[in-house]
This record gives structure tokens, C-alpha cells and sequence, in this order.
């Protein structure tokens, strides 16, 4: 995964919660949460990703 991934979700996230505070609108602040959690869900994966492929290149066994 590429950092432009994280960014964006960043970017979006960083929108409606300025859109929030300008306008107060509630719908603003669901769809920040929304992208805050999307962004925490693609970031779990990655390390998963990243953990996965470090036990397959390795040279040991390791359980998973």
C-alpha cells in the first residue's frame, strides 16, 4: 500500500472536519468519523500486510 492511500483519507478526513467546525453541521462531523475510520481500518491492514510478509521472507517458521 502507498502512502497516497493514508493521504487522501487524511485529506478527506481534514475537509469535513473544517467544514464542520465552519458550518457545525452534524452530517459534516458523521463523515469525517466515517473517513477517520476507513483510514484506521487501511492502516491495520497495512501493518497486518507488513507482518505477514516479513514472516514469508524470513527464514525461520514462525506460527501465525
Amino acid at each position: 500500500m502507498t502512502s497516497s492511500y493514508f493521504n487522501e483519507w487524511l485529506d478527506e478526513y481534514n475537509d469535513y472536519m473544517r467544514l464542520y467546525l465552519l458550518f457545525g453541521d452534524e452530517c459534516y462531523r458523521e463523515q469525517a468519523d466515517e473517513a477517520l475510520a476507513s483510514l484506521k481500518t487501511m492502516a491495520a491492514r497495512a501493518e497486518r500486510h507488513k507482518s505477514i510478509v516479513w514472516r514469508v521472507m524470513s527464514d525461520t517458521v514462525h506460527a501465525y
